[in-house]
C-alpha cells in the first residue's frame, strides 16, 4: 500500500534530517571493459577520505536509455555511484517514480552501487508527484535531490522575485523536514539563473538550515561568474553547501570551451577549498564535453573512459591516489 499523502500545510513543522549516507566499498570486475577498483583505500587516512566524498556521476543523456541492469553495470563499471535524472525528459519519469526507483536501486546494490542524488525536475513545491517520488526515494535510502532551479524574469525588480523564491524555498525546506530529505540547488552560469551571482543564493537561502535545503555549488558555473573572485565567493556560501558538482573548462576568447578535468582550468585548489574541514560531502562528476546523445549500450566504452579519467583525476585532487 502507498504511504497517504499529506497536505502542504502539515509540512509546517520543525524536524531533523540527516544528509547522505557514505557509500558501499567497492571491488568489481566486469566482461568487456576494464573496470576501475574505486578509491584507493590502502591507508587508514585514504579509506576516511573515501568515506567523506562519496563520487557518483551525472547520467545526463547517455545512458537515459538503458535498462536497471545495464545502467548499474556500467556505474560499477566506472567504479562510482549514480546523480539519477528523474525528470519528465530522463531516465525515470516522476510519475512512474513509485514503481521504477526501486527496480533501479535494486540493480544497482546488487553492484554494491547506489544512487547518491536524484536530479530532479522540481521547481515549485506544489507539482504533481513531487511529494511521492521524495517519499519512495526515502524509503530506498536516498536522501539528496537537486532542485531545477528557479529562472528571473526581465522587467521585474529583482528584490521581488527573490524574495517569492525564498518563499518556495521554505515551502521546501518544510516539505523536506516532513519527509527527512535534503534538496540542493546548483548554482548554473547565465543572467537569467538566480544563484548565478552566488550573493543572490545566498539571500534565498539566508534563514533556511541546510540540513534540509543546500546549495550544490558547480565548479564550472562558479568558475565563469565570479573569475577571480571564486575564493571570497566560496567563503560566502560555505555555510550553505550541501555537495559539490565538479566539471571544468577553458576560454576561447569569450567563448566557453567544455574539456575534461586534466585540460580545464578548474584547479585542485578550488576543489580543496569547498571540502576544507567538512566532515562529509557527497560530489557529483558532470561530463559536459561529450555531444549530448545516448550512447548505445555496446559502444559505452568511451563514454565510460571519460567517466573514469575525471573521477581519477579527482581521486588525485582529493589525496585518493
Amino acid at each position: 500500500m502507498k504511504p497517504a499523502l499529506l497536505p502542504r500545510r502539515t509540512f509546517l513543522r520543525s524536524a531533523g534530517v540527516a544528509t547522505a549516507a557514505l557509500p558501499f566499498a567497492s571491488s568489481l570486475t566486469a566482461a568487456g571493459i576494464a573496470v576501475e577498483s574505486g578509491p584507493d583505500a590502502s591507508t587508514p587516512r585514504a579509506k576516511r577520505v573515501a568515506e567523506r566524498f562519496p563520487i557518483c556521476g551525472l547520467e545526463k543523456h547517455f545512458f537515459e536509455k538503458y535498462s536497471p541492469a545495464q545502467t548499474a553495470r556500467v556505474y560499477a563499471e566506472i567504479g562510482i555511484d549514480i546523480e539519477l535524472t528523474v525528470r519528465p525528459e530522463g531516465h525515470i519519469k516522476p510519475v512512474n517514480a513509485a514503481e521504477e526507483l526501486p527496480a533501479m536501486a535494486a540493480a544497482f546494490a546488487q553492484h554494491r552501487r547506489r544512487i547518491l542524488i536524484v536530479a530532479s525536475s522540481f521547481v515549485r513545491p506544489d507539482e504533481p508527484h513531487i511529494e511521492g517520488t521524495l517519499r519512495t526515494m526515502k524509503k530506498l535510502g536516498i536522501t539528496c535531490y537537486r532542485h531545477r532551479g528557479f529562472r528571473y524574469v526581465p522587467g521585474r525588480p529583482l528584490k521581488e522575485q527573490i524574495a517569492n523564491f525564498r518563499s518556495q524555498a521554505r515551502e521546501f525546506a518544510a516539505m523536506n523536514r516532513e519527509i527527512g530529505v535534503q534538496a540542493l540547488y546548483q548554482n548554473h552560469a547565465g543572467a537569467d539563473y538566480a544563484g548565478a551571482a552566488i550573493w543572490d543564493l545566498d539571500l534565498l537561502l539566508d534563514d533556511i538550515d541546510p540540513k534540509l535545503f543546500a546549495v550544490a555549488l558547480d565548479t564550472r558555473h562558479l568558475l565563469v561568474e565570479q573569475g577571480r573572485a571564486w575564493p571570497t565567493a566560496i567563503r560566502l556560501i560555505a555555510p550553505r553547501i550541501g555537495s559539490l558538482f565538479v566539471k571544468s573548462f577553458r576560454w576561447e576568447r569569450d567563448r566557453t570551451i567544455e574539456v575534461p578535468l586534466r585540460d580545464g582550468i578548474v584547479s585542485e585548489a578550488m576543489v580543496n577549498q569547498i571540502v576544507a574541514d567538512r566532515p562529509a560531502l557527497p560530489i557529483a562528476i558532470h561530463v559536459e564535453y561529450r555531444k549530448l546523445e545516448a550512447v548505445p549500450f555496446a559502444e559505452r566504452a568511451g563514454v565510460v573512459e571519460d567517466f573514469r579519467d575525471d573521477a581519477a583525476r579527482l581521486r588525485q585532487w582529493l589525496g585518493l591516489q
